[in-house]
């Protein structure tokens, strides 16, 4: 092969290698290359999976602690729900214990030391309300309870709450009402009340000398609601602009010296902000250091189809003879109430003048004559000389405000210059009718007053479990000369029937431990196994549903007997069964009338039965002719009966209360039964339309909400309350 040949070979070779030389290096860099990135890659997973290591740990920590906070906030508010609790049920011993010390005789320094606790045992139980309210706040726990209620009924009630702060204080207190704003509405009575107290009661606090006023008005109306103003007015010292903003927080006033000057928690204004919040309201406060402020909360109220029914009686004019601008303004709000209008006369010449006048057209004759004895001085005989010539038919009341007893005369009567609301609401409550149809102590057959009955003499087991029913039968028994044993429930009963010497029963229906029905039951069972003569019991009750006289009957008693008890009817029943034979009693039944047997109208035994959820009655807060014909009959123990009725009653509302919160139907019915009867009793008769009606319902299975017929119920009772008071102020 010649040499070009070879060395063309050569270099062929040569550069084959260098080819592949080349080739495998840029390889080696491309695998170094992925080997590097794949470590990256590796590198970045194993970071990847750190970080997200880490956020499931952290979102796991998270959960925890959110856990934890709201368990923390649940064991906060179980905490002051049950220090609440445990805090007001010592105080609900303590303040009704020193109530009842304070009636006692006591010296002036014991009575002040007691005033003392008793004042401090008050703010005590509000600053634990306050708490309580602010847990269920916080929680969220708090709803309203919508119902039907009278504007004016529920200022006017927040007023006279007030009054007597404002006074201790000598602050003016006065209510201004917009002629416009209409006053059936419906909402939350019970929080729109605790706002404007906690208002007004900060109000009086803070103002020293001055006045405080209370103003609505109403701003419109939309198509189911109307939008009303609400302003607290006051004269005290004022908030400055920079601390306002600051008042609505919880634990917080204007600044630390209010704490120490004036207490509280810093918690009411809070409270306030959080309801009126709830009722899609606005709060505010408008305020200039040392010239007073000015509270003001705007909330819609909702309409009620149709107004509430306008009062019975025409127009009637007040006279009042006094100079005192306060006791006017108290007096005008009182009297508003019942819906006098009041005359202011200054002069002694112009109430005589007034006095002599002939009534004119379109001027309303007074009904009332209220006579400042501050104003007085020496004009008695005058005004007694005018009062005279108006002749013996008429109608004018007078009232007299003075320390010393006045000389009897018919249609006057007299006050303390420093009297209670309550005692003046009493007085000028007028009954709905000048008669009852159906007394308490009326006769039966001819609504006549009942003439004097003759003793009956007999032994009468007495069996009753509520203390005011009791109390008011067996006061009764006593004054037709009857021997009275007592029983608390069937159990007691049977014993005392075991023991023998009783003519007649009066038994309770529904009673604790062994009720009525099944303690005759017992009875009729052991009198055939013992062959002993038929007892007459007679049924007391009361139900005035359907079905109940004759649930009586099938139970084995003799007779019915609707509470509250007629005198007339108790002593015909007594008369009648406590003298027939166990063979006329027999033979009456068999007949299928009772009611015959025992010459009685069913009509008369329980006019309860004939009325029905369906009529549209109207009763009176209190019916003064019952406690009146009471008192006819039995003397000054009707007034301790009224005592042991507000002693007890408040118990039996907390009862249905608490009832209503665990929607205990059977305990709703029991206690709503107790409270009817009792309330009818002292004649507090719509307080006892409405526990019928909760009972009614309760029995039915048709009480949808609980909570507001208590609630109603609640607010009912305050007002029977305030009436029964001023009667026991009246009497004593």
């Amino acid at each position: 092969m010649p040499l070009w040949g070879v060395l063309l070979v050569a270099l062929a070779a040569a550069a084959v290698v260098l080819l592949l030389g080349l080739r495998l290096r840029t390889r080696s860099r491309a695998l170094a290359q992925l080997q590097r990135e794949h470590s990256a890659l590796a590198s970045e997973r194993d970071q990847l999976r750190r970080t997200t290591e880490r956020q499931g740990q952290l979102e796991q920590q998270l959960l925890q602690a959110k856990q934890a906070a709201e368990a923390a906030v649940l064991a906060k508010g179980e905490f002051l729900a049950t220090m609440s609790h445990e805090i007001r049920t010592p105080l609900n011993g303590i303040l009704p214990m020193l109530e009842l010390i304070a009636r006692g005789p006591l010296g002036e320094d014991q009575r002040q030391m007691l005033a003392t606790a008793s004042a401090s045992s008050q703010q005590l139980l509000r600053i634990v309300d306050d708490i309580l309210d602010y847990s269920r706040l916080e929680a969220q726990a708090l709803e309203l309870e919508i119902t039907s209620f009278n504007l004016r009924d529920l200022l006017d009630g927040v007023v006279q709450l007030m009054q007597r702060a404002a006074d201790a204080k000598g602050l003016a207190l006065g209510l201004q009402l917009d002629p416009s704003v209409r006053l059936p509405v419906r909402g939350d009575p019970v929080r729109l009340r605790q706002v404007l107290s906690n208002l007004l009661a900060n109000a009086i606090k803070f103002t020293a000398r001055g006045q405080v006023q209370l103003r609505v008005q109403r701003l419109g109306e939309g198509a189911a609601q109307h939008q009303l103003r609400f302003e607290i007015i006051d004269t005290g010292i004022g908030i400055d602009e920079a601390l306002q903003a600051r008042l609505f927080q919880s634990f917080s006033q204007a600044d630390a010296s209010t704490t120490r000057i004036y207490g509280g928690t810093g918690l009411g204004l809070a409270i306030c902000k959080r309801i009126i919040d709830l009722m899609h309201g606005q709060i505010g406060v408008q305020s200039t250091p040392g010239q007073g402020a000015t509270f003001w909360f705007e909330i819609p109220l909702l309409k009620v189809p149709g107004d509430l029914p306008a009062m019975a009686r025409a127009p009637t004019a007040l006279l009042l003879f006094s100079a005192d601008a306060t006791l006017q303004a108290r007096i005008e709000r009182i009297a508003a109430h019942h819906g006098l209008q009041v005359q202011v006369l200054a002069q002694l010449d112009a109430v005589a003048e007034r006095l002599r006048a002939p009534a004119r057209p379109g001027q309303p004759a007074p009904a009332w004559l209220i006579v400042d004895s501050r104003t007085r001085r020496n004009g008695e005989v005058t005004l007694q000389q005018a009062l005279a010539e108006r002749g013996d038919d008429d109608a004018l009341q007078v009232l007299w405000l003075q320390e010393d007893t006045p000389p009897q005369r018919p249609r006057q009567r007299q006050l303390l210059p420093h009297f209670d609301d309550a005692a003046l609401h009493a007085l000028l409550a007028a009954p709905a009718t000048p008669a009852r149809p159906a007394a308490l102590l009326s006769n039966a057959e001819d609504g006549l007053p009942a003439p004097t009955l003759p003793p009956l003499h007999l032994r009468v087991l007495l069996v009753e479990d509520n203390t005011v029913n009791r109390m008011v039968a067996e006061h009764l028994l006593r004054v037709f000369q009857c021997e009275v044993r007592n029983a608390a429930d069937g159990e007691q009963a049977l014993a005392a029937l075991r023991e023998g010497g009783v003519d007649v029963v009066l038994m309770d229906c529904q009673m604790p431990v062994l009720d009525g029905y099944a303690a005759t039951r017992r009875w009729r069972a052991e009198e055939t196994e013992t062959g002993r003569s038929r007892l007459p019991i007679i049924a007391m009750t009361a139900n005035a549903m359907a079905g109940d006289r004759e649930r009586c009957l099938q139970a084995g008693m003799d007779d019915y007997l609707s509470k509250p008890i007629a005198r007339a009817t108790l002593h015909a029943l007594l008369k009648r069964w406590g003298q027939r034979s166990r063979d006329i009693v027999a033979s009456s039944l068999l007949d299928g009338d009772a009611s015959g047997a025992s010459g009685i109208p069913p009509a008369e035994h329980g006019p309860a039965l004939q009325e029905t959820k369906s009529q549209a009655v109207t009763q009176t807060v209190l019916d003064r002719d019952v406690l009146d014909e009471l008192h006819a009959v039995i003397g000054d123990t009707a007034l301790q009966i009224v005592s042991v009725f507000l002693e007890d009653a408040p118990a039996m509302v907390q009862q249905l209360q608490q009832a209503a919160q665990s929607s205990d139907e059977p305990r709703l019915q029991a206690i709503a039964h107790s409270l009817k009867s009792s309330s009818a009793n002292v004649g507090a008769l719509s307080l006892s339309a409405i526990a019928q009606r909760i009972e009614h319902e309760a029995r039915s299975g048709s009480l949808q909400r609980p909570a507001v017929a208590v609630a109603l119920l609640v607010a009912e009772f305050a007002r029977a309350r305030v009436a029964l008071t001023g009667y026991l102020a009246q009497h004593r």
